[in-house]
């Protein structure tokens, strides 16, 4: 059947076998497929029995079929020869012979010969050292499309004085090699705009790291490790220079998966935990998490925490999630020192201290936890495992802020409409509302903010504009501030926008009262509903035993006037 067989077909079959492609490494195999095609005077055929020759250690019979596939025209066997040559296998060293070799190979066109003459003549290589056929024959090689070469012309090109001035020629052929995936030219791109190169330094700092992003993620698709490493994980938690985007970072985990390595494993168990860029799969997710965990990946113990804590693919166990959180917290993983302190703090599990729910989360802040200065802030308001400090909590809030946790915001002008409150200083008193005004327009205005946040934030809001407190008065301004907050679903608001509006708009007054009622269930806009059918107002009639009803619902819901108003009867 072989006999039928093209040359081709031959040495690419012993090719399979010669290197292991897809399987057993067998050189005996793979010679005979390679003998067929050199006894049907097949020049690569006759190259191949020749490296057959020469890993057996051969070296006369690998010279033999060198020579005679040189014979055919086949220029490789040049550079293989004149490699024997410099190291003198089957022959005595000859670096004379080495270059004859090479400049004979060249001579046919051999693009790979052209890159070894070069180099044959940059280093005194069995000829004398000449500069300009250096440049001569790596123009060639580059000409031609051969990689190497143009990654060569450009290392030339650039410690030139014109490439030390303007690198963009050079960069072209950087690009070139980059783009036929030739690795040392992508690394070397990359490098002018990392630190960068004198002819860029007059660009911004978020231009030159989106180039040299550019160049990462070129290495990635070469397969390099570290760079799989940056590109998945860039795309994973997103960057200043870089967008969150799930669906490229699993396409990058995937591939390290491939080579078994943690951070693979960590990110491609996290996406389909989450169910990002993937159908979710927490049963698959959990087992990938292990075998980074297993390997000494932080992240992933720290995300195994996260999965006991929150119940993904597992019943929650906040014991385990507690046991996987204090493993991540040895390798000073900031996450996992701050979920222990909320771990703590929230009681969740088994002998909870205040006092350790603070120090763990101090020591987040240390490691470099952006979110856990919100949460020092919070521990410092309520004095959680450490003296009450409205001053501390403030300088924490601050801090998060400045590190863009929107929520901090909002606890932070909370705060300061309260000092506000506080204030005999009617001036200084002014300055903390328009700072909380701002601090909560801000948060209230951020992309996501929490609805029960938000609805006290707009009520405050209200507030300032409604009582004139560092502001002109405004109803107009109230007004939006509390629908805002009844929108958000925050009950108080929806009381006061009935009470603004009873007035002039009854009917859509009454709709605030009663969604706050009946949706709601809040005590004040019960209590106040029942006020409406004790004296009886526009469409609702006078209804003393209706108003009871709900003086009664309020007074449960231990609503301070409404136990007062029914001890009085």
């Amino acid at each position: 059947m072989n006999n039928q067989m093209t040359p081709k077909a031959l040495n690419e079959l012993g090719d399979k076998y010669f290197h292991g492609q897809g399987t057993p490494v067998n050189i005996e195999l793979a010679y005979t497929y390679y003998k067929q095609a050199a006894d049907a005077g097949n020049p690569v055929g006759l190259y191949n029995v020749g490296k057959y020759f020469q890993e057996k250690k051969d070296y006369k019979g690998a010279l033999d079929y060198y020579q005679r596939s040189l014979s055919s025209g086949y220029s490789r066997a040049y550079l293989t020869l004149a490699t024997m040559a410099i190291q003198g296998l089957g022959m005595r060293k000859s670096k004379k012979k080495a270059f004859k070799y090479t400049f004979e190979g060249a001579s046919l066109g051999d693009t790979d010969a052209y890159v070894q003459l070069a180099k044959y003549y940059h280093q005194a290589i069995g000829c004398k050292r000449d500069d300009k056929k250096v440049w001569e024959y790596y123009q060639k090689a580059a000409d031609l499309g051969n990689p190497e070469g143009m990654y060569n012309l450009a290392l030339l090109m650039l410690e030139t004085p014109k490439g030390k001035k303007d690198p963009q020629a050079a960069l072209g052929w950087l690009d070139k090699a980059g783009e036929a995936g030739y690795r040392e030219a992508i690394i070397k791109a990359r490098e002018l705009y990392q630190k960068p190169h004198p002819a860029f330094k007059k660009r911004s700092v978020m231009s030159l790291s989106e180039l040299a992003f550019h160049y990462e993620e070129l290495l990635a698709g070469c397969n390099d490790e570290q760079a799989l490493i940056a590109v998945s994980l860039a795309y994973f938690e997103g960057t200043n220079i870089t967008k969150r985007s799930p669906e490229k970072a699993l396409r990058y985990f995937k591939k390290l998966v491939e080579i078994d390595h943690p951070v693979g494993h960590y990110g491609y168990g996290s996406c389909l935990i989450e169910g990002l860029g993937i159908e979710k799969d927490c049963k698959l997710g959990l087992k990938h998490l292990e075998t980074s965990a297993s390997r000494g990946n932080e992240a992933a113990m720290g995300k195994l925490g996260d999965a006991y804590r929150l119940g993904q693919g597992v019943p929650p166990d906040p014991e385990t999630a507690k046991k996987w959180y204090y493993e991540a917290a040895k390798h000073n993983n900031h996450d996992a020192l701050l979920n222990l302190g909320l771990l703590h703090y929230r009681g969740e599990i088994m002998n909870p201290s205040a006092e350790l729910a603070y120090q763990y989360v101090e020591n987040a802040v240390k490691k470099g936890s952006t979110q856990a200065y919100y949460w020092l802030g919070v521990f410092f308001e309520k004095g959680i495992g450490c003296p009450k400090d409205l001053g501390e909590a403030q300088k924490a809030f601050q801090k998060a802020i400045a590190l863009k946790i929107v929520s901090a915001a909002y606890k932070y002008g909370c705060l300061l409409y309260e000092e506000a409150l506080l204030t005999k200083s009617k001036r200084k008193a002014d300055i903390l509302f328009q700072k909380a005004k701002e601090q909560l327009i801000n948060y209230v205005k951020s992309v996501q903010p929490n609805a029960a946040n938000a609805g006290f934030a707009s009520f405050y809001l209200a507030s300032i504009y409604q009582n004139g407190y560092g502001v002109e008065p405004s109803q107009r301004t109230t007004r939006y501030w509390l629908e805002l907050s009844a929108g958000f679903g925050f009950p108080k608001a929806m009381v006061e926008m009935y009470r603004l509006l009873k007035p002039s708009e009854f009917n859509l007054a009454l709709k605030y009262l009663k969604r706050a009622v009946e949706v709601e269930k809040d005590p004040e806009a019960i209590y106040e509903m029942g006020l409406l059918y004790l004296e009886g107002y526009a469409s609702i009639e006078k209804n003393t035993h209706q108003a009871n009803k709900y003086f009664e619902l309020a007074a449960k819901l231990s609503y301070k006037p409404a136990l007062d108003r029914l001890m009085m009867r």
